[in-house]
């Protein structure tokens, strides 16, 4: 099951991004000019989650 983030909770650290070895996340600016993470290659997770281990704001979970 792929990472979900949530927006209201993401801080856009990037550090979900940073930790993926399958560079499932990518980061873009959300129409209130905020940096957020999201999951650009569902397809590609393989369930490690050291993104959510990472997330300062715990704002991922994996469904």
């Amino acid at each position: 099951m792929p990472p979900v983030v949530d927006k209201d909770k993401c801080i856009g650290s990037g550090e979900c991004a940073e930790v993926c070895p399958t560079e499932v996340f990518d980061l873009e600016e959300d129409s209130n000019g905020d940096t957020k993470s999201v999951v650009s290659r569902p397809d590609d997770c393989i369930e490690c989650e050291l993104c959510v281990d990472a997330c300062p704001a715990d704002a991922i979970v994996l469904e």
